[in-house]
């Protein structure tokens, strides 16, 4: 029976679909079964850390009152 769905998938392709396990994530045909060679997920992610800047005072001279 595996051989009538992979010759199925190969007259109009694959039926592919987003896997996901627990540390990798692949495409996997639902006819046959094939898998991608897919990606990894880190088990950290990164942390992305910005540097400060000290506050800018607004100059008081080009402020002007409207009311």
């Amino acid at each position: 029976m595996g051989s009538v769905k992979r010759l199925i998938c190969a007259l109009r392709g694959h039926e592919e679909y987003l896997h996901f396990e627990k540390n990798r994530v692949y495409l996997q045909c639902v006819g046959c079964g094939q898998e991608s060679p897919g990606w990894t997920v880190e088990s950290h992610r990164p942390v992305i850390r910005f540097q400060s800047r000290p506050a800018v005072k607004a100059n008081r001279a080009l402020l002007r009152k409207i009311a």
